[in-house]
């Protein structure tokens, strides 16, 4: 029968030998996700490195994301307002041996205010590949007449659907382009504005012009014709109603549904332009239309369908707006 002390030695060599399993089994990750994250770390820093350099398509091709040409070429990306530079894994969890889940830090614009986003390593037959939480978000510009224009390169204009953006990370550059110079994104007359991607949170409306919805899955725009506009234009179509009375409503300051009539005005002061509704701004990609319709009263007699004016409308870089009718 061994000793007290043979049992006790035979006791602690055990403890000794069960505690350096479990460490061996930590250092080389199990199937519960958590283990060594070293490798995928490394996949990240050279991920950003490429990213800080400007070698988009090097750094486009150490994802799973299938990006359209256009969107990794060096100059498009060459041309945002920011690319991250002093990147950081700040937290890390998961495995080298299946994924790995990092908080990175960096620096885009402002070094006093750093970004932060959530970034994956999935680990597959021992290619590392990496991605995010949205590989793409949508630009929308459903009743804006102008374009919004990406990095100076993309145009994107109205539409009833919203076109997919993949991006690499970066700040970039939207701007929004109205040839009309009738609509804006901001009452303060500000067109452009910086989104950075990707994001995990929602931006500061504060940082945005007032027109500008900006989320993790899209960028949204609604540019609308301001009432100095419309006022403007209702003040030339007033001109274009005094002219057509001094024209016996029967000239070309007319609506041509009054000069068809046909019909000779006696009393100048009779006549009345009634109001109808149903008409007012209307917008394409990069044209805006005015309509303003009356029903027409001269001599007790009402004039048959409606008086339409209608036209484009344009406004110069003095302000000065033009009703171009039709």
């Amino acid at each position: 029968m061994p000793s007290p002390r043979l049992r006790t030695l035979a006791a602690f060599a055990v403890a000794a030998l069960s505690a350096a399993a479990l460490a061996s089994c930590a250092a080389s990750g199990d199937t519960s996700g958590n283990g060594p994250t070293e490798a995928s770390v490394a996949v990240l820093d050279e991920f950003f490195a490429h990213l800080e350099n400007g070698e988009s398509a090097e750094a486009a091709a150490m994802t799973s994301i299938d990006f359209p040409e256009e969107f990794i070429d060096e100059d498009f990306y060459a041309a945002s307002a920011a690319l991250p530079t002093d990147a950081t894994v700040i937290d890390v969890k998961g495995s080298d041996e299946h994924s790995v889940t990092a908080t990175v830090e960096y620096v885009l614009d402002d070094p006093e205010n750093p970004m932060t986003a959530t970034y994956k390593v999935k680990n597959t037959d021992g290619e590392r590949r990496i991605s995010w939480s949205n590989d793409s978000f949508g630009v929308i510009n459903v009743g804006s007449p102008g374009r919004l224009v990406l990095n100076g390169e993309m145009e994107y204009p109205m539409s009833a659907d919203a076109a997919r953006v993949s991006l690499l990370p970066a700040l970039y550059d939207f701007t929004y382009d109205d040839p009309t110079g009738t609509t804006q994104l901001d009452p303060d007359g500000t067109n452009e504005f910086t989104v950075a991607w990707p994001m995990d949170d929602q931006p500061s409306d504060a940082d945005l012009p007032a027109r500008v919805n900006v989320s993790t899955a899209n960028v949204s725009v609604i540019a609308y014709v301001e009432t100095d506009v419309t006022d403007a234009v209702d003040a030339q179509i007033e001109e274009l109603q005094a002219a057509c009375v001094a024209e016996g409503l029967a000239g070309p300051s007319c609506p041509a549904s009054v000069v068809e009539y046909d019909k000779p005005l006696i009393d100048p002061s009779s006549v009345q332009w009634l109001r109808e509704p149903g008409y007012g701004v209307s917008g394409t990609d990069g044209v805006v239309e005015y309509s303003k319709g009356f029903t027409l009263r001269a001599d007790g007699d009402s004039y048959p369908g409606h008086a339409v004016y209608e036209g484009t409308v344009t406004r110069d870089a003095d302000g000065v707006v033009t009703f171009t009718r039709k």
